[in-house]
This record gives C-alpha cells, structure tokens and sequence, in this order.
C-alpha cells in the first residue's frame, strides 16, 4: 500500500505539471509560459486552455505573499484566471490565504495511485477475453485521437465532475496535443475495430495515465480495464508508482480502484477571475 507522504506529493505533483508543460507545447497551444513559485509551477499556453494551472504550491514549504502576488500577476498579464489545485499536503495557510486574496473553490479531484510490480515481482495480468491491447505506431496518431476524442464526446457525466461542452473538433485538437513522441498511445480493439484508447507519460519513475476512452458501443466489455492493465504490466522496470487523476465518485475511479488503486489525496480546485 502507498502512503501519501510529502515526499511522494511532490513527486507527483511535479511530474503532472511537467507533463502539462510538455502537452501544452504541442499541436494547437503553441508555447508555454511558466512561472516557478511558492514551491510550485504555474503554466499558461493559451486563453480557455485546461493546462493553464498551478501545481504543488505550498509543498516546499510556507508560500509568502511575495510569491502569492507573482503568481497572480502572471495570470493577470495574460488576461486569465488563475487556477490553483492545491494538495492538501500543502503548508497548512495556503488555502486561507487564497481565499482571503479572492479564490473560490470550484471543485475537487482525486489523485490515485499504485506501486506498479518490479520485473519478476509477479505473473503479470493477462488481457481480457474479447479485447486486444496494442501500443499505437506513430502512423495511428490521428486514429488514436479521434477514438478518444469520440469517447469523450459521448461520456456519461460524472457526480462532482464540473459540466463541460466542447465540440469533437476541439476535442480532436486536445487529444493532438499529446502526440509528443515522449508520449505512449494505446489502442483498444474488440472485434477488429479500434475501441477505445489510453495514454502514458513517464517521469522520475512516475507512470501518469491519463486519456482513458471508450466509444460507447464497446462499453461496459472490460475495454477500460484492459488498457489499463496493459499499461501497467508494460511500465515494469521503468516505473515504481503509477498514477490517474479521477473526478470524486466516477466510474473511473471506480475501476481503477478495482485494479489496485487507492485515493492518495484529493486536490482542491480553486480559481480567481
């Protein structure tokens, strides 16, 4: 079992931000600016972009208002709001302060996490009877991102997940932003036909999966359940943790607690216009 220590925060909270940097510096967003401060990073691409946040604020350590008014000057340079998804291992007046400064809280998410077997620690897990896993070659880009794009057009809304609305060319142009070669894509097939698809990052050791979708005449066949332990069986050697970021009560939280995972803690999502 995992324990959600500091130390183990801010590993993770630095290789999510990271890897949204690296996103955000594809496909439509162009360049990222980014801010380090208050023991955090903070990251802007582009106007309405959801990589535009701050990750691990307060884990270093006290944040002061120095760094608080940096933070906010950076978003209000660029005429955005500021998002800030504090850990709740952070400095323990983080959250006052913000609120007192003008942040509400828009919400929460869970960040789940499993130790992910060592080579030879184990038999392994075999795919699901019907459904075949195979890692996405760079000419299956474009069928990649559509498959999870059209997955997500047509999710089913998740209790404490915030309404969103976005048409599939725009999901089409977020998924692109993925297509970093760094970036691993998986391809689900059920009956020969692509089903649903996953993704995967690496960085000091951490496995971040992120990008589950399953076209919604393949669900409720194991599809997400099978990606997610190919993913898993295929990062032995390379990462010892493995994590995904859930709303509160989904149904992916739910499977992916079926596999192993546990909630190491749940961020609070705060925003200031």
């Amino acid at each position: 079992m995992l324990h959600a220590t500091i130390e183990l925060a801010r590993r993770i909270e630095r290789a999510e931000i990271d890897f949204c940097a690296l996103a955000g510096a594809q496909g439509t967003y162009g360049r990222v600016a980014s801010l380090d401060v208050g023991g955090g990073r903070a990251l802007f691409s582009r106007a309405g972009s959801p990589l535009n946040k701050v990750l691990g604020l307060g884990l270093q350590g006290p944040v002061s208002d120095s760094e608080l008014d940096r933070l906010e000057a950076f978003y209000a340079s660029r005429h955005s709001l500021a998002q800030v998804e504090l850990c709740p291992l952070a400095h323990a007046d983080v959250a006052r302060r913000l609120c007192e400064r003008g942040f509400v809280l828009q919400g929460f998410e869970n960040e789940l996490g499993t130790e992910v077997v060592p080579m030879g620690g184990g038999n392994g897990w075999q795919q699901d009877t019907g459904v075949r896993v195979t890692l996405a070659a760079a000419e299956a880009a474009d069928t990649w991102a559509r498959v999870t794009a059209e997955g997500f057009a047509a999710a089913e809304q998740d209790p404490g997940a915030p309404p969103e609305s976005y048409t599939i060319d725009q999901l089409i142009a977020m998924m692109r932003q993925f297509l970093d070669p760094s970036i691993r894509h998986y391809l689900a097939w059920v009956d020969g036909k692509p089903a649903g698809g996953v993704a995967t990052w690496t960085y000091d050791r951490i496995l971040g999966i992120f990008g589950a979708s399953t076209l919604p005449q393949f669900r409720r066949r194991g599809v997400h359940t099978a990606v997610t332990r190919f993913v898993l069986e295929a990062a032995r050697g390379e990462a010892d943790v493995a994590i995904a970021t859930t709303a509160p009560g989904s149904t992916s939280q739910r499977t992916h607690e079926r596999l192993g995972f546990q909630v190491l803690y749940t961020r609070a999502i705060l925003l200031k216009a």
